[in-house]
């Protein structure tokens, strides 16, 4: 892409021109969402538009994207989703300890994502206020996926989510 994927995904960038999006794996036609090699950005097809906006959501923009498929012929009606939303940093040291078992030998992860609750500014889709690539959201943003049936994106309760790291 060439471009600074965190801008895109935290609407901190604008692009002058459409950022081109060479479609790549998964099944023969992509997805209603699409994820890039780069991790951050998100591509989204209008149908998702449409639900995003049916629902009056809010916490997201839109950029221009350009996407080809594997043959490089053009796939019209896909839109890069940018969030708008912010909370507050994630707080690193909270956490609680549990072990897991891994291929090589049970080791400690840390479950909870947390950040001050104060700090949200209310949006249904949100991204904390540092450069981290979480794409938080609300439950009624997932309930209206999961009845829309949007393949190709999960959700995970902020107090299920794990990382192998602790600071």
């Amino acid at each position: 892409m060439g471009t600074d994927d965190f801008g895109l995904i935290r609407a901190e960038l604008q692009p002058a021109h459409p950022i081109t999006i060479q479609w790549a794996m998964g099944s023969a036609k992509p997805s209603a969402v699409m994820w890039t090699t780069h991790a951050v950005p998100l591509i989204v097809a209008d149908s998702v538009v449409q639900l995003l906006r049916a629902h009056g959501f809010t916490g997201w923009a839109l950029y221009e994207v350009s996407v080809h498929d594997k043959q490089g012929q053009p796939v019209p009606g896909y839109h890069g989703l940018a969030v708008t939303g912010r909370c507050g940093n994630i707080d690193w040291a909270q956490g609680i300890e549990v072990p897991r078992i891994f291929p090589a030998g049970i080791f400690p992860v840390w479950k909870g994502l947390f950040f001050d609750p104060d700090s949200w500014d209310g949006s249904d889709f949100f991204i904390p206020g540092e450069r981290v690539g979480y794409v938080l959201v609300v439950e009624e943003v997932k309930k209206a996926f999961e009845r829309a049936k949007i393949k190709n994106v999960s959700f995970t309760p902020l107090d299920q989510f794990e990382r192998n790291w602790r600071i």
